[in-house]
């Protein structure tokens, strides 16, 4: 009985620290018939005329564009845009997802902020800093509110550990893009969409993570979708 319990509580002890990993998964679906980017310039404008004058669109325009401007894409600044790149996001309502398990489990959440400040990638910007932190990426769960022989958990019976249930709402968060000529009536040249299955709905905590993962490989196989996984700084 003794080993049983040493092997359960080794196997508790481990999954707990590979929970304390943070990493945030994503969906990439593509279709595209993009050229390879030379010095074309862009403006990043709303799919959803309801983000004009958004200061959260304009923190994720931010954040876009600078992806694109890594990839050798150039902001119109005013003039006259080669490319529009529409921008879109949202989260759902949820689902709740009820789970027995042995025991339940908190993950850790991180901290940090990005600097969103004016930036030539969007039509309306303009020249003061807006600074938004990002707040816990709490996932739910919890750790065991009594101790036995095993350390943590809930309640233990003949064998250790007594399963409990957990109650929680996974939330779906989408991020989509959409490149097209600046010509009127032309036909896009990228639709990606990006989305991830979460515990947390406030969408800039998880939006850095999942632009990085619309830019991975970018602009990758059109018609096929892939799975990317980026991994939260530890001390961010």
């Amino acid at each position: 009985m003794d080993k049983f319990l040493k092997i359960v509580a080794l196997f508790l002890i481990i999954s707990f620290v590979a929970s304390c990993k943070q990493s945030i998964r994503s969906n990439v679906m593509r279709f595209h018939q993009l050229p390879m980017p030379s010095g074309e310039k862009i403006m990043i404008v709303p799919l959803n005329s309801a983000n004009n004058g958004s200061i959260e669109f304009a923190n994720y325009a931010t954040l876009v564009g600078n992806a694109l401007g890594n990839l050798g894409y150039l902001p119109a600044n005013g003039e006259a845009p080669d490319l529009i790149v529409e921008l879109d996001y949202g989260v759902d309502d949820g689902q709740k997802i009820v789970r027995s398990s042995p025991s339940s489990f908190g993950y850790l959440g991180y901290a940090g902020h990005y600097n969103a400040y004016y930036n030539p990638w969007f039509s309306y910007g303009n020249r003061y800093s807006y600074r938004g932190g990002y707040s816990p990426l709490f996932y739910g769960g919890y750790y065991g509110s009594h101790y036995g022989p095993l350390g943590m958990g809930s309640h233990y019976g003949p064998f250790g550990i007594v399963a409990r249930e957990r109650v929680y709402t996974r939330y779906t968060r989408h991020l989509k893009l959409i490149i097209k000529p600046n010509q009127e009536g032309a036909q896009n040249l990228y639709e990606g969409e990006a989305k991830s299955i979460g515990r947390n709905n406030r969408l800039h905590d998880v939006m850095p993570y999942m632009v990085e993962a619309i830019f991975t490989n970018f602009p990758g196989e059109s018609g096929f979708s892939e799975q990317i996984i980026v991994d939260v700084p530890e001390n961010s």
